[in-house]
């Protein structure tokens, strides 16, 4: 979804820790980016609830700062009547477009499906000096060298877009060094890691994205 497609109204149902964060951003694209993301999302999950965003509240968890309606950041997630609703859920921005993605949870929290996490990247975003000996493992480094130029920057990308889309499922976040994380590998915890279909997605050329799911006992 386009960022500039998201229509202002859905920031009336926005939590006042959302207002605050928001009014805190200083570039003014920053922040509608910030603004227009948090909408989509809660737009995405009264839908598949079938209820009206004003119902919902945020709850976001931060392994280090803990969960509840204060956070203005960390792992999304909303109540509804003061209940869980029941789905996990990660959003990322890029370029002026937004993915979500939902799974499903029980109604107490706990996982009965799996927790999701989802990156776009565009690759613009990959191109900054010292990339690679922050992002990639040696073994990544290295399998850069074999390729033609001009797949450099998609597979740079790529494999950001799954790191990022693992350690969000998982709950990390960056907080996981990168270069220790194998964007290709398969992992052996029940994980699943995918590249998603940006064309069929109606990205823009350039784009990169990943959905991961962590099984949850």
């Amino acid at each position: 979804m386009r960022l500039a497609d998201v229509g202002p109204d859905g920031g009336i149902h926005l939590d006042p820790a959302e207002q605050t964060r928001a009014a805190g951003i200083t570039s003014p694209a920053a922040r509608r980016d910030f603004l227009a993301g948090r909408i989509a999302l809660r737009a995405f999950v009264a839908g598949i609830l079938g209820v009206g965003p004003g119902e919902l509240t945020a709850h976001y968890s931060c392994p280090d700062c803990g969960t509840g309606p204060e956070l203005d950041h960390g792992r999304p997630g909303y109540r509804m009547h003061g209940a869980p609703v029941g789905l996990s859920l990660s959003l990322s921005r890029s370029g002026g477009w937004v993915l979500l993605a939902a799974g499903s949870t029980g109604v107490s929290g706990v996982m009965v499906g799996g927790a999701v996490g989802i990156d776009l990247e565009h690759s613009s975003g990959v191109m900054f000096p010292g990339f690679d000996d922050v992002a990639l493992t040696s073994a990544e480094r290295q399998h850069l060298l074999a390729l033609p130029p001009v797949k450099v920057m998609p597979w740079r990308a790529a494999a950001w877009a799954r790191k990022e889309a693992l350690l969000k499922a998982r709950g990390t976040g960056l907080r996981i060094e990168p270069s220790s994380v194998e964007a290709f590998a398969e992992p052996a915890d029940g994980t699943v890691v995918v590249d998603l279909d940006t064309v069929a997605l109606g990205l823009p050329a350039g784009f990169a994205a990943a959905l991961a799911i962590v099984e949850m006992a």
